[in-house]
């Protein structure tokens, strides 16, 4: 039976092609403007050539079913993606990556008479093996002599904010979330430290692009003035140029407390054995197509649900602990599905964009067919002052199986919060945690990791 059609919200800026879903799999509406581009490129070997160098998500073109919208000229098909991630959840390392993902395709291409018509970071996404570009048309024919279309957005999409990143604070990649259509040139540039902004290629492509842009000049469109010709060769070496900038940045990674911490400090090497054994039976038994895991620091316990095949999220609030783990999973095979994202989980990823639906909240993406929350739940009562009714209330609508780690009152971790914060703090018991939990879960079973730390593995009541 076929389901009805849905368009995907952050899908309508581009008149040439339009993302839809049906019956569990993506669907891409190619319309009039944009046959040209996908007709030349199919028959020119394109797609098949950068799938096969693992750069473009595969696709099949099918006929484009009833529901198709209208004016749809070809259709194609895509598996869906386990899981939708952006830029301001991405460690630096990832981002870097997704960068050069672009310079590789257009190395390809452009020997080929077509380019990149897009350089967003959101059309790049982890496919559970490795990133991927995902959107077939942003790859179109090259206007010959013109400059490259996607020059300004390629540079405030990934140069900006790495280099913000890599000579400033890596915090900032945070402002993506205030800035989803690409960093500003001019704010990037103001706030690299001085003498980093004159290192050459940063001057070119990010200083003084930034003062083009300031003066207007690098919104003229092309044949309104004179504009310089760009051959083929030029444009390769705007892209090598751009290539040697992107991958001269390093993130200089401050001190992190959590990449250093090790959970046998508050177990012992029993209960975090007992702790890990009963993690990998429940993975097994459940067997989750998607795990996320909470706090999921280095991702220990990542890569222990991930050895079953599930594909994990992997979600920690430290810019340290992904890019650690981005880092060390590249490449390992055991690490192909876990995808690390930095984020606040007492803040986390709204709705953004257009009408709040271009990009989708951290909620939206669920719920996760389990959740794990170890040694987590602790820190949003104690750094947040978020109650444990809200908490779980909040773990009900993103998983459908939690398992969830209590830490009491007599815990080291626990009672160096409470001797700082003394009796200003909210209600904290293990009665009071059940009682939470249960309005919201059936508690399937609790498990006694130490004196002073409990497992329990929780089901959503209706789910």
């Amino acid at each position: 039976m076929t389901g009805p059609m849905m368009q995907d919200p952050g899908s309508f800026r581009d008149p040439a092609n339009l993302v839809f879903s049906l019956n569990g799999n993506v669907h891409r509406a190619i319309f009039a403007p944009g046959v040209q581009d996908y007709v030349s490129a199919k028959n020119e070997g394109v797609y098949a050539r950068l799938a096969e160098a693992g750069i473009l998500l595969l696709h099949e073109e099918i006929d484009p079913p009833p529901s198709a919208p209208e004016g749809t000229l070809y259709c194609l098909r895509y598996e869906a993606l386990p899981m939708i991630s952006y830029p301001w959840e991405w460690s630096f390392s990832m981002l870097k990556d997704a960068a050069l993902l672009h310079l590789d395709a257009m190395e390809i291409l452009l020997p080929q008479g077509f380019w990149l018509r897009d350089g967003s970071a959101i059309n790049v996404q982890y496919d559970g093996r490795g990133l991927r570009l995902i959107d077939t048309l942003s790859i179109g024919l090259k206007k010959k002599g013109h400059p490259w279309v996607a020059y300004k957005q390629f540079c405030s999409h990934f140069l900006a904010p790495l280099a913000l990143a890599a000579h400033g604070d890596v915090r900032t990649l945070a402002l993506w979330r205030e800035y989803v259509d690409g960093y500003p040139l001019d704010l990037a540039a103001h706030m690299i430290p001085f003498p980093k902004r004159y290192l050459s290629r940063l001057f070119i492509h990010l200083t003084l692009h930034a003062r083009f842009q300031q003066k207007g000049w690098g919104d003229r469109r092309i044949g309104t003035y004179e504009t310089p010709r760009f051959s083929e060769s030029s444009l390769l070496g705007l892209t090598r140029s751009l290539r040697h900038a992107i991958a001269g940045l390093r993130w200089n990674e401050h001190s992190s407390p959590w990449r250093q911490y090790h959970p046998a400090q508050n177990y012992g090497d029993g209960g975090l054995l007992l702790k890990k054994q009963h993690v990998d039976r429940i993975v097994g038994v459940l067997k989750p197509k998607i795990v996320w895991d909470l706090g999921g620091n280095t991702g220990e316990f990542s890569t222990i649900a991930a050895s079953h095949g599930s594909f994990v999220v992997s979600i920690d609030g430290d810019p340290a602990c992904t890019e650690h783990l981005y880092n060390r999973l590249k490449g390992d095979l055991r690490g192909k599905s876990v995808l690390p994202l930095t984020m606040n989980l007492a803040n986390p990823t709204p709705a953004l964009g257009w009408n709040e639906k271009e990009r989708h909240s951290l909620r939206a993406r669920g719920p996760a067919d389990l959740v794990t929350a170890l040694a987590f739940i602790h820190h949003l009562v104690f750094s947040h002052n978020i109650p444990l009714p809200s908490i779980a209330e909040w773990l009900s609508s993103i998983g459908n199986h939690v398992a969830v780690e209590y830490v009491s009152e007599n815990d080291p971790m626990v009672s160096r919060f409470l001797r700082a914060r003394g009796d200003e703090h909210l209600p904290y018991s293990q009665a009071l945690f059940e009682s939470s939990f249960a309005r919201r879960f059936s508690i399937l079973e609790r498990t006694q990791l130490t004196a002073s730390r409990s497992l329990y593995l929780l089901a959503r009541k209706g789910g």
